[in-house]
C-alpha cells in the first residue's frame, strides 16, 4: 500500500513521516509541501510539491497526485489542508481512504470561539471567552488573545487592558487566562470505531511554542473532565486536548483535531494513536493497549539533518 502524507516540512508531518518509515507498514511513502526546501528526502520515499490548500487548483492537483501515484490512505497534516479536505470529503474519499476526524469535530474546534461555545451548551466548563469587538468585554485582565482559527500558539498574546484589546481585529478571540502557568496538561484522545476511548495525559512545558518536555500523570479529575468533552462530540476519531488546571478545576483553551506534534513522544511510550487510526481506517483490527505508567518522562531534543551537495544536485 501507499501512504501520501502533505505538509511534510512542518514538525507534524515530518513526524508522522518518522513514524510510518520506522512502522514499515507501507510499501512506499509520499510526502508533499508548499515547499521544496525541507529535509522531508530523507524520510519519505517520493516528495513533491503541492500548491496551498486555499489555491484554487488545490483539489484539482490533489486528485490528479493520488490518481497518478495510486494513493491508499492520504494524511493532511495542516488545519488549512483539514479544513478544505472536510468541506470535499466525499470527492477525495471516492478514491483514497482518508485519515480525517468528524466534519462536525473539525468545524467546531478549528474555531476556537465555536470550541467553547459548543462545550459550554454542553454543560461543559470552559473559560470565560468571546471574539474580540463583538459581544462582551472580559470582566477582569489579563486574558489571553489569539487568531479565533491558527494552529498552536501562533500569534499569541497575553493582553492587560481595553486599550490593546482593541487594537486587535475580529479574527482573534479572548479567552479568561488560566492559571496556575505550571499546571498545563495535554490530553491525547483516541476513540474507537466503537466510541471506546484511550486516553493520555502528559504535564507539559513548553519550549519555543512546542511540548518541550511532560510528564505522564494519572489524575482522576483530569480524567473525568477528558471524558466529558469526548461525550459531548460523541464520535471517532484522534485529537488533542489541551487545558490547564485551575483551582475551578480543569478547563480546556483549545482543541487540536488532529495529530498533534506530540505524535512521536506518544508513538514512543506505546500510546500509538496514529497507528491505530490508520488501522481503523483502513478496516483492520484496533490492537490491544496498556496504559504507559505514570511518572514516565518525556525530553524534546534536537536532531540534524545534512543533504549533500551531490544528493541535491541528483534531486
Amino acid at each position: 500500500m501507499k501512504v501520501l502524507v502533505s505538509g511534510v516540512a512542518g514538525d507534524i508531518g515530518f513526524c508522522i513521516g518518522r513514524i510510518l518509515k520506522e512502522w514499515s507498514f507501507f510499501e512506499n511513502l509520499h510526502g508533499v509541501d508548499i515547499s521544496e526546501d525541507h529535509p522531508g528526502s530523507l524520510i519519505f520515499d517520493e516528495v513533491g510539491v503541492a500548491p496551498r490548500a486555499n489555491a484554487d487548483n488545490y483539489l484539482e492537483w490533489l486528485t490528479d497526485y493520488i490518481l497518478t501515484n495510486q494513493i491508499d490512505l492520504f494524511v493532511p497534516t495542516s488545519e488549512a489542508e483539514i479544513f478544505t479536505i472536510s468541506n470535499n470529503l466525499s470527492a477525495i474519499k471516492s478514491i483514497c481512504k482518508v485519515l480525517i476526524n468528524d466534519e462536525v469535530l473539525i468545524k467546531n474546534s478549528l474555531d476556537k470561539n465555536k470550541t467553547l461555545k459548543y462545550l459550554n451548551t454542553a454543560g461543559i466548563k470552559v473559560p470565560a471567552h468571546g471574539i474580540v469587538g463583538v459581544g462582551d468585554k472580559p470582566m477582569q485582565y489579563p486574558v489571553i488573545a489569539k487568531p479565533r482559527r491558527g494552529q498552536g500558539s501562533k500569534g499569541l498574546r497575553k493582553i492587560s487592558t481595553d486599550s490593546e484589546l482593541i487594537k486587535l481585529t475580529e479574527r482573534y478571540v479572548w479567552q479568561e487566562y488560566l492559571t496556575p502557568d505550571d499546571e498545563e496538561y495535554t490530553c491525547a484522545v483516541y476513540v474507537s470505531k466503537e466510541l471506546k476511548s484511550r486516553i493520555l495525559l502528559l504535564k507539559r512545558v513548553l519550549v519555543g511554542g512546542y511540548t518541550g518536555r511532560a510528564i505522564v500523570v494519572k489524575n482522576i479529575e483530569i480524567e473525568e473532565y477528558v471524558k466529558q468533552i469526548i461525550e459531548a462530540w460523541n464520535v471517532a476519531g484522534l485529537y488533542n486536548i489541551q487545558l490547564r488546571l485551575t483551582d475551578d478545576g480543569p478547563k480546556l483553551f483549545e482543541i487540536n483535531p488532529r495529530v498533534s506534534s506530540t505524535v512521536v513522544f506518544r508513538d514512543k511510550l506505546g500510546f500509538k494513536d496514529l497507528k491505530w487510526w490508520v488501522l481503523e481506517t483502513l478496516g483492520m483490527e484496533l490492537p490491544n493497549y496498556e496504559e504507559v505508567c505514570a511518572g514516565t518522562r518525556m525530553y524534546r531534543g534536537n536532531t540534524e539533518y545534512i543533504i549533500s551537495a551531490r544528493e541535491v544536485s541528483e534531486e
